[in-house]
């Protein structure tokens, strides 16, 4: 049996078709596989840091911690103290979530191209992104110690005036 000019292309078309989707079942597999291992990494430092979590708020509450560390006693504070020490909490919560949100937008904006080529980063993209975290964490703490050493010079100069 002859084929004619059609017969061929449609052959073609089902070669095509069939390896077009052998590919895309091969790739989905891969991108599956990666989400699989970033979701456990991720559940592994999720994990690792509850325990510091829960170490903190049982020091922050004096109550016996619920890791394998010691028992801290505090001192009982009053309503006004705790719940400034609450609204303290909350807001440094809020400040490392706001750093963290633009230093991944700047950082992003700075090392990855607007059009992604691969669904991976490249090495150069992974070695910018690794700087411009090291260099923005950097900048922050230095800011961070020189308002801290600002506040405690004006609370001094405070003391110093009696007011």
């Amino acid at each position: 049996m002859r084929l004619g000019h059609l017969g061929k292309i449609g052959i073609g078309w089902g070669i095509i078709s069939v390896l077009g989707i052998g590919a895309f079942v091969a790739s989905k597999t891969s991108v599956d596989k990666n989400r699989y291992e970033n979701m456990k990494i991720r559940e592994r430092m999720r994990q690792s840091n509850v325990g510091q979590y829960e170490v903190k708020e049982a020091r922050r509450k004096g109550t016996k911690e619920t890791t394998n560390g010691p028992t801290m006693n505090m001192p009982q504070m009053d309503a006004a103290q705790q719940a400034k020490l609450q609204l303290m909490q909350e807001m440094e919560i809020e400040m490392m979530s706001d750093l963290y949100s633009r230093m991944t937008q700047a950082c992003h904006k700075k090392c990855i191209p607007p059009k992604y080529a691969d669904s991976e980063l490249g090495k150069g993209e992974s070695v910018c992104i690794d700087r411009c975290v090291a260099k923005y964490l950097e900048v922050h703490e230095r800011i961070g110690k020189k308002l801290t050493a600002m506040s405690s010079q004006d609370e001094d100069l405070k003391k110093k005036m009696g007011v």
